[in-house]
């Protein structure tokens, strides 16, 4: 990789091993220059809200989910928890591509017509919606150079209050906790 450190190191899951020592070995490759931050993947509410109570818990400085438009159950409490705690959201899969879900958005009748409005395709339109406030940030995959252009010009779309009722009309804001959405 020809780097001294990495920039963010990431506990994809709990695991065996108690969680402090996990921060303690992680806060000590902090220290020591091997690691620039750490962060935890596919942590609840609840798992986030441990964790923060925890010694250096507070250092987290991201936590990766599955979440787009069709698997947004974290808006009920994960996401505004993240943004009250100024921790960020990493998104993976956050357009649902390779799935019967991402197929079934792209056929969307509300999101195909906010992406002609935009002057965009579908799936800009999903990761835009994805990022649409400043906690969450996305990891779509880019497996040629086109996809990078396009996941670069999402985020200069401003989806607009009228866009985001049409989407929450089709695929609502969850009315209840619900477990994270996971491979």
């Amino acid at each position: 990789m020809k780097t001294d450190y990495v920039a963010l190191y990431l506990l994809h899951w709990k695991g065996g091993i108690p969680i402090e020592e996990t921060i303690e070995a992680m806060e000590k490759a902090r220290i020591q220059g091997k690691i620039k931050a750490w962060g935890v993947s596919n942590f609840d509410v609840n798992d986030m809200l441990k964790l923060l109570k925890l010694p250096k818990g507070h250092c987290c400085a991201a936590n990766q989910v599955r979440y787009n438009l069709g698997d947004r159950g974290i808006d009920f409490d994960l996401v505004p928890t993240m943004k009250e705690k100024n921790i960020p959201l990493m998104a993976y899969a956050p357009v649902a591509r390779g799935d019967r879900l991402g197929t079934a958005l792209t056929k969307q009748k509300v999101l195909l017509d906010i992406s002609k409005k935009h002057h965009a395709d579908v799936f800009q339109i999903l990761l835009a919606w994805c990022i649409r406030n400043e906690h969450t940030i996305a990891i779509p995959k880019s497996s040629n150079s086109e996809h990078v252009i396009n996941n670069v010009k999402a985020a200069d779309i401003q989806l607009t209050k009228e866009d985001l009722v049409k989407i929450d009309s089709v695929y609502p804001e969850p009315i209840v906790s619900e477990p994270l959405a996971l491979w």
